[in-house]
């Protein structure tokens, strides 16, 4: 009986300089590797060297990647260089609930982290068009001064939001600068435009969960936020027990091991290394434990210790049939406070927290949640 070929695993994907050098390092441990061009996963994917090596071979060549990772200084390099500081908040408003919540939060981060807030409020603008062209003159009138009274009531609510920020702020002794911006049109478009020109450190929006179809910022509004800025969003949900920052004591980072996580930890570090909080990183693994988790869970944990000393995190790796439920099962047992998560448009070895689980996370689990982008 002829002996049964062994199976060839995709472990990882660059560019092709990079693809060569790792080759010939694995080459160098004895490890057969394998490159190609093809893509395997799907085809909107962007394009690289897919490194392959036998399925034998897969958790020694992750682990002599990671160790040339750290000897080339890849991940710190990358966050020295794109790491910075949160100088500048912006914080949608809509004067509901979620977004007083929301403006909190921002005053609890901005006093401790040196920030500037920028309050963005989006009046309704009804479409102007879609009256036939020979409509009465009556009707334009009415409009012209529908607007007119909606920009001056959102603009006497905003000043006055302002007004109440920058007093509570001059009450904990803070010199905290608060400005507002004030536009009309549709929320999550204006609310993108404007986080491009003023291009915050940090957004803060309160948001009313998935489905919820009255007044406020709708999950679907914040979901879009998430996926079109490259700003980390801060959302707070409506029926969130928690008014303030300085109270969230565990956080918790669901990692999936995406390239961007060493610089997003990083950010979330540098977010609350003010406040007394203990951070935990968690990888949900569906049905069983894999070995490549374990290579992938041990680099991250390397990279941050030698970055972080001071900086405790506890890093697990968690079983469950659902990423969701894993997530909640492990925030109650460890009294999680607040969960963050980098926003994945792809991935290699796992492609699990995509915006479809980052609305989930929204309209599932009733925490404050940071979402950072993948890079």
């Amino acid at each position: 009986m002829e002996p049964q070929e062994e199976k060839i695993v995709v472990i990882a994907r660059h560019s092709n300089s990079r693809a060569l050098l790792l080759q010939s390092r694995l080459a160098a441990e004895g490890i057969e590797c394998f490159l190609s061009h093809q893509n395997l996963l799907q085809g909107a994917f962007s394009s690289g060297v897919e490194i392959r090596v036998k399925k034998s071979d897969v958790e020694k060549a992750l682990r002599l990647i990671e160790k040339s990772k750290a000897e080339h200084g890849i991940q710190k390099e990358a966050a020295v260089k794109s790491l910075r500081s949160v100088r500048k908040i912006l914080v949608p408003v809509d004067f509901s609930d979620a977004s007083l919540k929301a403006c909190s939060f921002a005053l609890g981060l901005a006093a401790r982290l040196k920030a500037e807030i920028k309050l963005l409020h989006v009046y309704y603008n009804p479409v102007i068009d879609i009256a036939p062209f020979d409509t009465s003159h009556a009707y334009q009138v009415n409009l012209v001064n529908y607007l007119h009274e909606a920009e001056q009531n959102a603009r006497h609510q905003l000043v006055n939001l302002a007004k109440e920020l920058k007093a509570k702020a001059k009450k904990k002794k803070s010199d905290t600068r608060i400005t507002y911006s004030l536009t009309n049109g549709i929320a999550a478009d204006e609310i993108i435009a404007k986080s491009r020109k003023y291009k915050p450190g940090l957004i803060v929006i309160g948001t009313r969960g998935i489905g919820h179809q009255t007044g406020g910022f709708l999950g679907s509004v914040t979901a879009k936020v998430i996926e079109k800025t490259t700003a980390p969003v801060l959302a707070i949900p409506e029926n969130c027990r928690y008014t303030s920052i300085e109270n969230l004591k565990n956080v918790l980072y669901a990692t999936d091991f995406d390239e961007s996580d060493h610089l997003n930890m990083s950010r979330l570090i540098n977010l609350l290394h003010p406040f007394d909080t203990a951070l935990f990183c968690v990888h949900v693994s569906i049905g069983l434990r894999k070995s490549w988790q374990k290579v992938k869970m041990d680099s991250l944990e390397y990279f941050m210790e030698k970055e972080y000393p001071k900086y405790p995190v506890k890093y697990e790796i968690v079983v469950s049939d659902d990423i969701i439920n894993g997530l909640e099962t492990y925030m109650r047992n460890q009294s999680i406070d607040v969960i963050a998560l980098t926003n994945h448009n792809r991935g290699l070895l796992a492609k699990l927290f995509t915006p479809s689980i980052t609305k989930m996370v929204l309209g599932r689990i009733n925490k404050p949640l940071f979402v950072f982008k993948s890079s």
